[in-house]
C-alpha cells in the first residue's frame, strides 16, 4: 500500500487545502504576486483608508473599499488608486467620487474615473476625460470591466453630431453633466 503525502480525512478523501501559490499577476519587476498577497494588500489598503478628519469612518471604509474595486478591475494594485481628496465640509456627501488611477509601469500616466455612489458594488465607474465640444473633464465611457477601458482606448470618443443627443457609446452620464461649460450644447443650468 502506498501512503498520500497528505493526511486522509474519515472518508478516505484529502482534505483541501489552500494553497497561496497560484500566480495571478506578475508586475514588471517580475515577481510574482499571489491571490493571498493581493487580498492582504487590499484589506490594508481599507484598514489604512478608513479614517479622515471630515467623514465618518464608515464612508472613508467606503471609499477605500471603492478605490480598491477600481484597483481590481484594473489589474493593479490599490496603492496605484488615489480618491480625490479636496473636499470639506460643503462638499459633502462624496458623490460622485472620483478616483485616480496611475499606471504601475509609467506613474506619468494618470486616467481619472468617477463613481456616482461609492457604497453600492454593482455601480460602474466611468472614465473621465475632456469632452469633445467644450473640453471640460467629464464621464466619457462605462467602466464595469477592463475589457471596458481597453475598448475606450483603442477607439477613444466618437464625434459629437451638432445639435442633438450623443451617440449611444457615451454614457447616460456624460448628457447634462454639470461640469460642461455654459457655452457647450451639452450643459445643463439646472443641474
Amino acid at each position: 500500500m502506498v501512503k498520500s503525502a497528505q493526511p486522509t480525512s474519515a472518508r478516505g478523501r484529502k482534505p483541501y487545502v489552500a494553497r497561496a501559490t497560484h500566480r495571478v499577476h506578475v508586475p514588471s519587476g517580475g515577481i510574482a504576486v499571489t491571490i493571498a498577497s493581493r487580498a492582504a494588500s487590499a484589506n490594508d489598503y481599507v484598514r489604512q483608508h478608513s479614517a479622515h478628519p471630515l467623514i465618518s469612518r464608515q464612508k472613508a471604509a467606503d471609499i477605500a473599499r471603492a478605490a480598491v474595486r477600481l484597483a481590481g478591475l484594473l489589474g493593479i494594485d490599490p496603492v496605484n488608486v488615489r480618491p480625490d481628496r479636496s473636499w470639506n465640509y460643503l462638499s459633502l456627501p462624496l458623490a460622485p467620487l472620483t478616483l485616480h488611477a496611475s499606471d504601475p509601469d509609467d506613474p506619468q500616466q494618470v486616467y481619472t474615473f468617477s463613481c456616482r455612489d461609492p457604497w453600492y458594488d454593482d455601480e460602474p465607474f466611468f472614465l473621465l476625460g475632456p469632452c469633445p465640444v467644450c473640453g471640460a473633464e467629464v464621464p466619457l465611457a462605462e467602466i464595469r470591466s477592463l475589457a471596458d477601458v481597453g475598448a475606450f482606448l483603442t477607439h477613444g470618443p466618437e464625434p459629437l453630431p451638432e445639435h442633438s443627443a450623443p451617440p449611444c457609446s457615451y454614457p447616460d452620464a456624460f448628457d447634462r453633466h454639470p461640469a460642461h461649460t455654459s457655452q457647450c450644447p451639452y450643459y445643463d443650468g439646472d443641474s
